[in-house]
This record gives structure tokens, sequence and C-alpha cells, in this order.
């Protein structure tokens, strides 16, 4: 399989990975709380990584240990606490849509901190993506964009992390295997996770017997959402861009909308619409997949 086609693969798997984690987190906010569902989820991809830790515990790069550090802490656990605690604050249309400025931070921390050239076909990809996620999100009856809610902006804060850890990714780590900087990126933020965590009723919560459920649903937010999917987005990372490797922000509300589709929701024209462009902008976006 070409490389293009091998990020175009990735890319839906870590849409679909991403798309569903807003179901699970507002399914756990009915018994945890925000900082519970981030660190939970943290700890659980920490844990399900440690072995590939201990078995690459004598290829850790050293001199690469601060972005490293940065990247789980910008990354995972601080988005983590966020995303989790504004799951029951903002609605998931607003999220959403937030969630989609991840490939402009992309390029603007970039420019600014990394002297990366932003070319044309990046801008109107990106302008197209968001334009289509808006149509996707915003054909909900219950759409609503307050900025003034704190919680709306410390989404923005969680994507503008996203951003700069993407940046710190690209730039200085392209030479670290990803499932050494997933390991270890994730599995030092374990710890910092388990502090919150001892300061909460997450462990006495989680395992009472009316809550089983919802030992599933933090299995899939830390092992496929956190764990498997940082090592897949890290080695799409080695084969594409930055701002294509973001652009899953865009195809998250398609899973949804898919999502909307099996459980009986009707589709109309504006869906389809922005789903339509939203593809156009990742084939722009994937124009110069090669670094």
């Amino acid at each position: 399989m070409s490389r293009k086609n091998q990020s175009l693969v990735i890319l839906i798997v870590l849409a679909v990975a991403w798309g569903l984690s807003f179901l699970f987190i507002k399914k756990l906010t009915a018994a945890f709380s925000g900082m519970e569902i981030g660190a939970g989820r943290i700890f659980v991809a920490a844990l399900f990584l440690l072995p590939w830790s201990v078995k690459y515990r004598a290829d850790f790069p050293v001199r690469k240990a601060v972005p490293i550090a940065l990247s789980g802490l910008l990354g995972y656990l601080l988005p983590a606490l966020v995303f989790g605690t504004a799951g029951s604050r903002i609605s998931s249309s607003l999220s959403g849509t937030l969630n989609a400025t991840t490939p402009v931070f992309v390029l603007l921390v970039g420019w600014i901190f990394f002297r990366k050239h932003i070319y044309r076909y990046q801008f109107i990809g990106i302008f197209l993506g968001f334009i289509g996620s808006l149509l996707l999100i915003s054909s909900g009856e219950e759409f609503s964009i307050d900025l003034n809610n704190p919680y709306a902006l410390l989404v923005l804060v969680a994507t503008m992390m996203y951003g700069t850890n993407t940046n710190i990714l690209s730039y200085h780590l392209t030479e670290v295997r990803p499932i050494i900087i997933s390991s270890f990126s994730i599995g030092l933020m374990g710890l910092p996770a388990l502090g919150i965590l001892a300061f909460t009723d997450f462990f006495h919560k989680i395992f009472l017997p009316e809550n089983t459920v919802y030992i599933f649903y933090f299995l899939v937010l830390g092992v496929v959402n956190s764990g498997l999917a940082a090592i897949l987005y890290n080695y799409l990372l080695k084969i594409t861009t930055p701002v294509f490797a973001s652009s899953v922000t865009y195809l998250i509300p398609v899973v949804a909308m898919i999502a909307g589709i099996a459980d009986g929701e009707k589709v109309g024209i504006i869906h389809l619409s922005g789903m339509l462009i939203i593809l156009f902008s990742i084939f722009i976006l994937n124009k110069k997949v090669s670094k």
C-alpha cells in the first residue's frame, strides 16, 4: 500500500476512534467528574502501554526526554482533563466545532514557533474543512455557539495544545519510533493521572456493581482512543504532514453523522453537503502528503 493510501486509511481509523470518544465521555459524565474521566482514561492508557515502556526502556532517547514529556502533557493529559470537564458543561455540537480548529493551531504554532512555511492549498483545505464541519454540526436542532462560556474557551486552549503537540512531534521527534513516543509520553503521564485520581472517589465508584459498564467505557477510551490511537497518530505524522494528520478533526463530525444514521436519525441535504465539503478538503490537504 502506498503512503498516500496508508495515510487515508489511518485517518479514517483515527476519526472513528476519536469520533466515538465523545459518546463515551458523555455516558461517563453520569457517574464521574470531568477530572475523573480525563485522568482515568490516561491512567488506563498508561497501564496498557506499560509493557512497551518496559520492553523499550533501554531505547528511551534521554536527550528527547523533554519533548516526549511535553507531548504527553499537551497532547494527552491536559486535553483529556479539559474535554472530560467540558463534556458535561457545553453541548457536543459546540465541542465538535471547536475541536475542528486544531489544524488552524497546527499551522499557526508551526509558523510562529517552528518557522514552518504555510502553503496556499493548506489555507484552502483548512477553510473548507472547517466550513464542512460547521455545516454538519449546525444542522442539529440544538446547535448554539456561546463563546462567553468559559468552558468553550477552555476547549480552544485544548485544541491549541493539540496543535502545539503535533508540531513538537513533527519537529523534535521525527526520528523516534511511534511506539516509543506513545508508550513513554503517555506512560509518563500515568503517575500524575494516578495522583489526581487518588484525591477523588474514582476507585471506589468504578468497582461498584452498578457501574460495571463504565469499566468498559474507560477501557475503550484508554486502550483504543488514547493508547492505540496515539501510536497510529504518531505513525501518521511520519508519513504525512502535520496539517493533514490534524485534519482528522474534520472527519469526527462525519463519524457522528454516520452513528446518528445507524441510530435512526434523519439525514438532510445540509449533512450530505457538509460531508462532501470535508472529503474535498481532505483531498486538498493530501495533495502534498510526503515531506
